[in-house]
């Protein structure tokens, strides 16, 4: 009989090989596994679902609920995120996945959770969504247990063996410079301008992002700027945000100021760099919409695309 009980680190080995047998284009290993689900700050061993039958670890899901505010977004009381969910492939089709879905919704509304997504946690999410090629299957699953579709994400990447700077981007960054605009790569006098302008115009995760690599003084480099006239930051991008030298973003310029091409010449500046830096391979987890058609205009490829789910009026 299969019984679903809380998080039991007796059974972490069991949980990362049905982990990697099942979800084969997201394998972990240990570290990985502690580090950015055992060790993340929101971790709570009852949200944390083990699927058992006769002692077999059959079903695993990873339930997210904010213990701890995350910059501007807050606790979000009412939000929580599914965001790991696995059933042993021999076990599947037996109404496991369904149990360990109603259990974690039962729980989440113990604790007042209203709206829950699925995969998407920030910032600790491993994909945005359900991805549409590798996990097909679970895209019916969520539907038929009352998920509603949002919409389209993907991950993106790019070789840099063959990036070079063009006639193009000299052009338009010679425009925008003699409007007043120059291009550099952060310095720490800059620090206190950056974060004003990343909380005000992106939000509390863009700064987050920022202010670790602050911290742990990388940012001098792996983030550029953007400065106007009067030698305010008007635009931003980085990379390594998780501590992968290859992973690109975040990234934006503001609002008002687009149409100069300062993206594209920011974008271009970040990969020139990374390839004097022998880093030959640029990607990143998540965009969309016009985002993608951005990246798209500068040789960036679709890697994985993604369906994002969420339910609504729990209870």
């Amino acid at each position: 009989m299969m019984e679903i009980r809380k998080y039991d680190h007796r059974y972490e080995s069991d949980i990362i090989d049905l982990w990697n047998r099942t979800l084969v284009s997201d394998s972990i290993n240990p570290t990985i596994f502690r580090k950015q689900v055992l060790f993340d700050d929101n971790f709570q061993d009852d949200l944390c679902l083990i699927a058992i039958e006769n002692e077999l670890l059959v079903g695993f899901l990873l339930g997210i609920k904010r213990v701890y505010p995350y910059l501007d977004r807050g606790l979000e009381p009412d939000r929580a995120w599914i965001s790991i969910l696995i059933v042993d492939p021999k076990f599947q089709r037996k109404g496991i996945g369904t149990a360990l879905v109603k259990e974690i919704e039962e729980r989440f509304i113990d604790k007042g959770v209203k709206r829950i997504n699925i995969a998407s946690y920030s910032p600790g999410y491993f994909f945005p969504g359900v991805d549409v090629a590798a996990y097909k299957e679970s895209l019916e699953f969520f539907r038929k247990v009352g998920y509603m579709d949002l919409g389209e994400a993907v991950s993106m990447e790019r070789s840099l063996f063959n990036h070079v700077l063009t006639d193009e981007f000299f052009e338009r960054k010679k425009r925008a410079e003699e409007l007043g605009f120059r291009f550099m790569p952060f310095t720490y006098d800059r620090s206190f301008d950056l974060i004003e302008f990343l909380g005000t115009n992106f939000g509390g995760g863009w700064k987050y992002n920022a202010l670790t690599a602050m911290r742990n003084k990388l940012a001098e480099d792996t983030i550029w700027i953007a400065i106007d006239s009067k030698n305010k930051i008007v635009g931003f991008c980085m990379r390594k945000m998780d501590g992968n030298d290859h992973r690109f973003g975040p990234f934006g310029v503001l609002d008002t100021l687009r149409s100069h091409g300062l993206g594209f010449i920011l974008f271009e500046l970040m990969m020139n760099d990374m390839k004097q830096r022998h880093l030959y391979h640029l990607y990143f987890l998540w965009t969309g919409g016009a985002g993608m058609r951005f990246y798209l205009r500068h040789g960036v490829h679709v890697y994985r695309t993604y369906r994002l789910f969420e339910k609504k009026e729990l209870g």
